[in-house]
């Protein structure tokens, strides 16, 4: 699943693509899997798009007011640029004037598309309110392991499995640690890691694949990596699961419980 790296370059690299190109049409592939009727869709049709851009997990197509169409990928879903107006399974396709059609696609249809969404509980990984005040405050309130609080999209947007592990990685703080145990110190390095890790990965992306719309870049990341047996620093990499989800780290990585 694209995380908030991926999703930020996907944003931008969009814009640059469509920015100030009107729709030309929109065809809704499978009405039984989309949250937005066909007509409703239409409403979109001649518009200019002014950006695309991100929160948390999703990208919103912003055609003007009241025409923000959101798309979260989900597991599986893909966006496609092509000249193919019906691409393999295609959930909708939106062609615009003078450019080629671009895509969500996903086989599994899980991707989740709508028109004027209601806004997010969760607040933005690199949004300016997620101060070390309120990350101390939601850890002080939850006993639940940090990677499964770190990922959990109605206190905190846009970080997934990989880039949790890469934050606690970072900051020093094991997987496995108890929200409500990690001391103020850690927090405060929390705070800061975090956005680093997630600005300096969208500097990577951008800088290897300065295109890209799709897909998901791991190859730089330190501990989050199946074939790396090692850190730079030679500890080893062990695997567990945490909720369910397959997660690295190290044995230096400090465990409050």
């Amino acid at each position: 699943m694209p995380e908030l790296p991926d999703l930020q370059v996907f944003s931008k690299n969009l814009t640059k693509m469509l920015k100030d190109k009107a729709l030309e049409s929109i065809v809704l592939h499978n009405k039984q899997k989309i949250k937005v009727s066909e007509k409703e869709l239409q409403s979109l049709v001649d518009k200019k798009l002014a950006k695309v851009y991100r929160e948390g997990k999703r990208l919103f197509f912003d055609f003007g007011k009241d025409s923000v169409l959101s798309v979260h990928l989900m597991l599986h879903g893909k966006l496609v640029y092509s000249e193919d107006k019906n691409p393999k399974y295609a959930l909708v396709s939106l062609k615009f004037k003078g450019a080629q059609t671009l895509s969500i696609t996903d086989f599994q249809k899980m991707a989740n598309i709508e028109l004027n969404p209601g806004t997010a509980e969760g607040i933005d990984a690199l949004s300016s309110k997620l101060t070390e005040k309120y990350l101390f405050e939601i850890l002080q309130a939850s006993k639940a392991k940090i990677k499964s609080l770190l990922m959990d999209q109605n206190l905190i947007g846009g970080i997934g499995n990989a880039y949790a592990d890469e934050i606690l990685y970072a900051a020093g703080i094991s997987p496995l640690s108890v929200a409500n145990k990690i001391p103020a110190k850690q927090v405060h390095k929390l705070a800061k890691v975090m956005k680093d890790v997630l600005e300096n990965a969208e500097k990577q992306i951008l800088k290897e694949h300065p295109d890209i719309i799709s897909g998901e870049i791991r190859d730089f990341m330190k501990v989050h990596n199946k074939n790396a047996k090692t850190d730079k620093k030679g500890n080893e990499i062990l695997q567990m699961k945490v909720g369910g989800r397959s997660t690295y780290y190290t044995s230096e990585q400090e465990l409050f419980n």
